[in-house]
């Protein structure tokens, strides 16, 4: 590839990294002269029609996105099958090069990506483009510092970032939300629980979840919780551990709503506004001094009112000069200095006893002992107890992790950690490892290959061995049965076997050389089981750019009867694409999943259940005007 011309126009010069979709170069844009990354898809993709598709609409959706913090995208095209996009080149290392070297960073820093990468996706969410593959490999850097986040929406031209026909995970499983491991709908939060890896593997230097595969480390997304930063890294404080935490959350309802939200308390902790675990900001000491002094200040003027006012009189006033002493003042003038002498004493004494007041709270006689700490690890949780309490420390927030190569039962974490030198009756929080965990098996009999593996992997189990029979019943995919059955209890990562249907056996040829047809005796015979599902369409203005033949439409679907595991495909024809798979859900009766498919001028849009095509929906753009005319053409 390296020395080649794409387009007449983009010289490739060297190979300088690759994903799981594309192949990136540095190259040369010899009309302006300018350096420029080549990404190119790979040949395994670039054979398959419908990624093709996938890949070229993404590219040009992300191409509208214009932001500071957004690594630009000048230009998308193929050429003699090589599908490329031109990017803006960026040399400076990227994200998880800087990671790898030097974590954990410093906060400052970390909060300074996330608050820029934070922007970037809020502006993207906003125009309905989430990025779906966020992680340190794909945050660059400008000369001067700042973040840039690219390829956006590219891990979605293979699959959705998602599980592919042929089970490998895309994508890196390491940044996977738990929607996207489980192969469910992903959206803007998704982009957010990345980014919320991307922060803990850079304060910690590590990731939360490893692995010997991916779908382990996907499978641990989905079952387990993040362990807690201070775990990691002592000198991480509680309010970064709120946000980052809330990023986690393996809940959506629980996560950020979306990327403005999180934006909003990253920067009050850039500015050094701590936040409490509900996230509310702590009040600073000049709050709470405003608020007590303020009642008192409303007070004053009343107390003023009710002090007694000397009568006027209707004498003269005269000068203040005196002629000679004034025998009468002497008395008075006595008074006022002892009174103004007991002042003084009164005074000084009330100082000294502060002063030994203060003293005796905060420098006591006996200072407190300093304390090295034990080493735990190793340790049950009654022993390592036991060794605290000797040592005059206390037993803190104790977590429980799963980790197959480490010695079940026994500590293997402790913070803070041994040797580190603390006051008598420290807590010390300590993390015990539980060994292989146990997972029940799901029942999988019914649904189709695909999404019983997302099942499997979503309860952290794995798809074993597939073995297909015949079945003139069932649709070709669908499992029959499984092995072990539904409700065992397995160590996690454990693999389940199945067989699936294969379809119906080719039918026989009849003595004339044709095929015979089935009976009429059995109205059934021949039949493959149909399960329509209940499609409605609807155009909703949920987003439309500056192109007035471009909408955005609502797609309402519900699979209904009683097939577990329908597959269900979005095909989009307009004038910017032929035919395009827009989208793939694999449903449960009685599920429903909306799709908003973009349509550019005049387009129509298919469902296809189970391969066969249930309803076409068409949407129609006055070519003179730009406006929205809705003509319906349900097949359902």
């Amino acid at each position: 590839m390296e020395g080649s011309l794409i387009a007449g126009r983009y010289r490739v010069d060297a190979h300088i990294g690759e994903g799981g979709v594309a192949v990136v170069y540095r190259g040369l844009d010899i009309s302006l002269e300018r350096e420029v990354a080549i990404k190119v898809l790979r040949p395994q993709y670039a054979s398959d029609p419908e990624i093709v598709e996938r890949f070229r609409r993404e590219a040009h959706a992300a191409a509208k996105l214009n932001h500071p913090n957004i690594v630009q995208i000048y230009d998308t095209g193929s050429e003699d099958g090589t599908h490329y996009i031109i990017m803006e080149y960026l040399p400076e290392p990227d994200f998880k090069r800087i990671i790898r070297e030097y974590a954990p960073l410093p906060l400052r820093k970390v909060l300074q990506v996330s608050i820029e990468c934070c922007r970037a996706l809020a502006y993207a969410h906003r125009l309905g483009i989430v990025h779906r593959d966020v992680k340190p490999h794909n945050i660059l850097f400008t000369n001067d510092g700042h973040a840039k986040l690219s390829d956006f929406g590219i891990a979605a031209a293979a699959g959705e970032a998602g599980l592919t026909g042929d089970g490998m995970v895309l994508g890196s499983a390491h940044y996977m939300s738990p929607e996207q491991a489980q192969g469910r709908a992903t959206g803007p939060q998704s982009d957010l629980y990345s980014l919320g890896i991307v922060m803990y593997e850079a304060l910690t230097g590590t990731l939360p979840f490893t692995g010997k595969t991916a779908a382990e480390v996907a499978a641990k997304h989905v079952q387990e919780r993040v362990p807690a930063l201070h775990l990691r890294n002592v000198n991480i404080g509680p309010s970064v551990e709120f946000v980052v935490g809330k990023a986690l959350m393996r809940d959506l309802s629980r996560r950020y709503r979306g990327a403005n939200e999180m934006l909003m308390d990253l920067e009050k902790l850039a500015d050094g506004i701590e936040l409490d675990q509900t996230g509310v900001l702590t009040p600073s000491a000049e709050d709470a001094t405003v608020r007590f002094t303020a009642p008192m200040l409303q007070v004053l003027p009343e107390q003023q009112e009710q002090a007694p006012v000397q009568p006027l009189t209707s004498e003269p006033v005269r000068p203040a000069v005196r002629t000679g002493p004034d025998r009468g003042d002497e008395p008075s003038r006595a008074t006022m200095a002892a009174a103004t002498a007991a002042a003084i004493i009164i005074g000084i004494i009330a100082l000294v006893l502060v002063i030994w007041l203060v003293k005796a709270a905060f420098y006591p006689n006996e200072p407190q002992a300093s304390i090295s700490v034990p080493s735990i690890k190793g340790f049950t949780e009654a022993e390592a107890v036991e060794i605290l309490l000797t040592n005059k420390l206390t037993k803190g927030r104790v977590d429980y992790v799963y980790e197959e190569d480490q010695p079940k039962g026994v500590v293997v974490l402790q913070s803070p950690p041994a040797g580190a030198t603390v006051k008598e009756s420290a807590a010390i929080n300590f993390t015990i490892n539980k060994g292989k965990k146990q997972v029940t098996v799901p029942d999988i009999v019914g649904a189709h290959r695909d999404a019983a593996q997302a099942m499997l992997i979503g309860a952290g189990l794995r798809l074993g061995s597939v073995n297909e029979v015949p079945r003139d019943d069932l649709e070709k995919g669908i499992v029959v049965s499984q092995s072990p059955k539904p409700g065992a209890n397995l160590d996690e990562g454990t693999a389940v076997d199945i067989d699936v249907s294969k379809g119906p056996e080719t039918p026989p040829e009849d003595p004339t050389g044709g095929t015979t047809t089935p009976g009429v005796d059995d109205p059934t015979a021949g039949q493959q089981p149909s399960v329509q599902p209940r499609v409605q369409a609807e155009v909703d203005e949920l987003w439309a750019s500056e192109n007035p033949r471009e909408r955005r439409l609502l797609l309402r679907v519900t699979a209904q009867g009683t097939q577990k595991g329908q597959e269900i495909k979005i095909v989009v024809r307009d004038e910017a694409n032929p035919r395009m798979l827009f989208d793939t859900r694999v449903l449960n009766p009685g599920d429903s999943y909306e799709f908003s498919p973009v349509i550019t001028g005049n387009g129509t849009v298919e469902v296809l259940h189970n391969g066969t095509s249930v309803f076409e929906h068409s949407y129609m753009v006055d070519r003179g005007a730009g406006a929205a005319g809705d003509s319906g053409n349900d097949t359902d």
